[in-house]
């Protein structure tokens, strides 16, 4: 007698035509789908001392029964191993449904156990809330709506779970949660890649006046492992992760609409602030992977700002409205505030005889606008960028040569970096009685680098390198001169409000090298 059970939808069939022998044939469903459906095959033989085979799957319980799109990426997804193939898919499926239906969904498919009924029921609804590796997409409409979507996996379990709260959800709401598809799709696959990615621009591009805000959280891995909390709303976007790698940490200020540029000048400051991460990164000698989170992080936070505003309301009791023009603008870097930083995980393992040498990298980064006066005719606009990169980490003293030390003093050969850099833009504008009086914008950047040399495991050398510069640009002696040379006989007013300026937003941006700084003094 031999024994051979089938899961799924392997083909019995296929099975008896194999043996040529008379069979007896029983189809067990396990719950209501068809998918995990386990069928046991009997085959009758000659002699009773043929051996027995046995090929056997657990059973799958699913909380629903559902022929559905999600359920079939459930069927199809379960049994592949690790995050990037268990949620492939599955949050663009569950986005996509809002094109037909706009109602609440739970579907889940487990391993079948020997427990009773509320252990299953148990596992669903964990598998809902507080599985290992757990993904929810929070979306408020304009109406108030309230709309979760959660993706949970763990051994023995994937699940979906739609909820829709504190209202309905309208045909125009329906397609906009429908076109945040690919863009959840992209976040998800990005963490859950090897090394993982910040993938997060798809969720920054709604219409405010139909989804209110969008929130994504992750967890994924057991102690926390990776982590993720993004936001974005019509004056804020942020987002925070953390794994093994550091962290990233960064907020945008999207309040102050009035101080937003051009396109052009958008890409060029956002050029110019990732060429000064990867320079950061070179010099403080990051972790690849992480200053790469980072960068797409902050270019998808400061990308796709949607239309800027002419006027600024101040804080306060009693708020003043500012008017802000061209000229105004054109001297600014064009992008919207931030704070931004990463923190890679500090190690002491690189050298065991000396654990108090830390391999260490922070960096931090902002932009600050402040708008202050009694009137659009008596302004003062300030905008300030700062930047500082801490960092120290071990070299060999060969180039290209792997670092490998031990306790053994003959592996001591070594260079221990220490580096503090600092660098910052100060952009002040001044009008008074409507007149432009004042433009400048004050720069300075500085380095130090402490090497200290070891040979054999004896400090052989200690220098420390400190190198400063800064300088200060005219903005308003610019504007003047490109007036005279262009227009004339007409006023400086009538040439700042009527006629092309020179773009002076490449003047204030961070610099954050002495030696490119020192370069471009006028």
């Amino acid at each position: 007698m031999t024994t051979i059970s089938a899961t799924g939808n392997q083909s019995v069939n296929t099975l008896l035509a194999a043996t040529k022998t008379t069979a007896t044939v029983t189809a067990v469903a396990s719950q209501q789908a068809s998918a995990t459906q386990s069928t046991s095959v009997t085959i009758g033989q000659a002699t009773s001392s043929t051996p027995v085979y046995a090929i056997t799957k657990p059973a799958l319980v699913w909380e629903n029964a559902s022929a559905d799109l999600i359920s079939s990426r459930l069927a199809g997804n379960f049994n592949s191993a690790g995050n990037a193939a268990r949620f492939a898919g599955l949050g663009a499926a569950v986005l996509e449904r809002f094109t037909t239906e706009a109602g609440s969904y739970s579907q889940s498919v487990l391993k079948q156990t020997a427990g009773p009924a509320s252990s299953v029921s148990s596992a669903q609804s964990q598998l809902h809330t507080k599985a290992d590796n757990q993904i929810t997409l929070s979306v408020k409409t304009a109406s108030g709506a309230l709309v979760d979507i959660t993706l949970g996996s763990d051994d023995d379990g994937l699940g979906v779970q739609v909820s829709v709260t504190k209202g309905t959800l309208s045909k125009a709401d329906r397609t906009a949660l429908a076109g945040l598809a690919d863009g959840f799709q992209k976040a998800i696959d990005g963490l859950t890649a090897q090394p993982p990615k910040l993938d997060l621009s798809g969720l920054t591009q709604f219409d405010t006046s139909v989804l209110s805000s969008v929130d994504l959280h992750a967890t994924l891995g057991t102690n926390n492992a990776q982590t993720l909390d993004f936001h974005a709303d019509a004056s804020t976007r942020s987002v925070k992760s953390t794994g093994a790698l550091g962290t990233v940490n960064i907020s945008v200020d999207m309040s102050k609409r009035a101080l937003l540029g051009t396109e052009s000048q958008q890409k060029q400051a956002l050029n110019q602030y990732l060429k000064q991460f990867s320079s950061a990164g070179s010099r403080g000698n990051a972790d690849s992977s992480l200053l790469d989170m980072f960068k797409d992080a902050f270019t998808a936070l400061n990308s796709n700002y949607g239309a800027s505003a002419t006027t600024y309301k101040s804080s306060g009791p009693e708020p003043v409205h500012f008017s802000l023009t061209k000229t105004d603008k054109n001297m600014m870097t064009g992008l919207a505030d931030f704070t931004a930083s990463v923190t890679q995980t500090p190690t002491d393992k690189t050298n065991p005889m000396r654990p108090d040498e830390v391999d260490t990298f922070s960096y931090q980064v902002s932009q600050a606008s402040t708008i202050t006066g009694d009137s659009t005719q008596n302004r003062n606009i300030t905008q300030k960028q700062q930047s500082h990169l801490v960092a120290s980490f071990h070299k060999s003293l060969t180039p290209g040569l792997q670092l490998n030390l031990t306790s053994d003093r003959d592996s001591q050969n070594y260079l221990y970096y220490q580096i503090d850099d600092k660098a910052e833009s100060t952009t002040s504008v001044q009008y008074h009685k409507g007149a432009l009086v004042s433009a400048s914008v004050d720069q300075s950047a500085s380095t130090s680098t402490h090497i200290q040399k070891y040979v054999k495991g004896w400090l052989e050398s200690d220098t420390t390198t400190p190198v400063e510069t800064s300088k200060t640009t005219d903005l308003l002696g610019k504007l003047q001169s490109a007036w005279q040379n262009d227009a004339p006989r007409i006023s400086f007013r009538d040439y700042l409000a009527h006629q092309s300026l020179p773009d002076l937003s490449g003047l204030v941006l961070l610099e954050s090298d002495p030696a490119q700084l020192k370069n471009t003094l006028a």
